[in-house]
């Protein structure tokens, strides 16, 4: 029984914790970006997108100029 309830607080924590990043990137006008690889998933995977430098939130993806600047 003391396992449930120590997952429930996680739990209701983790949805409190969510709620406010997501209530701050929506408030965020993401002004400064850079380009950053970023886990897809729960995987090891990875694919190159615009990351707003404030909020952390995944904004764009890069075109291929931009890409392979990246690359370089």
């Amino acid at each position: 029984m003391a396992n449930n309830r120590k997952v429930e607080k996680l739990l209701s924590e983790k949805n409190k914790i969510e709620r406010e990043l997501r209530n701050i990137r929506d408030n965020c006008n993401h002004s400064k970006q850079t380009i950053k690889q970023v886990i897809l998933g729960e995987g090891c995977q990875t694919s190159t997108r615009w990351v707003c430098d404030e909020c952390a939130a995944v904004v764009g993806y890069p075109n291929e100029s931009e890409l392979k600047k990246f690359l370089g």
